[in-house]
């Protein structure tokens, strides 16, 4: 149960990118980029987990439950420090989550009673991963987030 609740929070922590431009809007525009998971409650994650923030829509590539990459994607929206997103079959991320921008890294911690926290780091989505991802509706299978 504690594994399933570590890699939840991480899908939607997970985060992964190349930098971008500052696009402007309500702060947004910090967490846009290609993020990649570096590490999950202090330590090195057993999964990997790439996301892509880009002016209020997301792309989640994760590997989790799965020997191959899963791809999700939906919309978020940032009030303050705080991020909430849902997916393209309407259903919302399991909690929201502050999050905190310090050069090229990004912490993120669920806003529900058990705290996860999770740090990404900016890089390029590497192509394949994005070639074999399999888009997944969110119902199908659990997402990080």
């Amino acid at each position: 149960m504690k594994k399933f609740f570590a890699i939840f929070a991480v899908a939607l922590l997970a985060l992964v990118g190349c930098e971008r431009p500052n696009s402007g809007g309500s702060g947004s525009s910090d967490i846009d980029g290609q993020w990649h998971i570096v590490e999950w409650n202090g330590e090195a994650p057993v999964f990997d987990v790439y996301v892509d923030f880009n002016n209020g829509k997301f792309d989640i590539y994760q590997q989790v439950y799965s020997l191959y990459y899963e791809h999700f994607e939906g919309t978020y929206k940032t009030s303050g420090e705080i991020i909430t997103g849902s997916y393209t079959d309407g259903s919302n991320w399991a909690c929201g989550y502050k999050f905190e921008v310090s050069g090229k890294k990004l912490t993120l911690s669920s806003q529900e009673d058990r705290s996860i926290v999770s740090v990404y780091e900016r890089c390029e989505i590497p192509q394949a991963v994005i070639d074999e991802a399999q888009t997944t509706r969110a119902s199908e299978i659990q997402p990080i987030f």
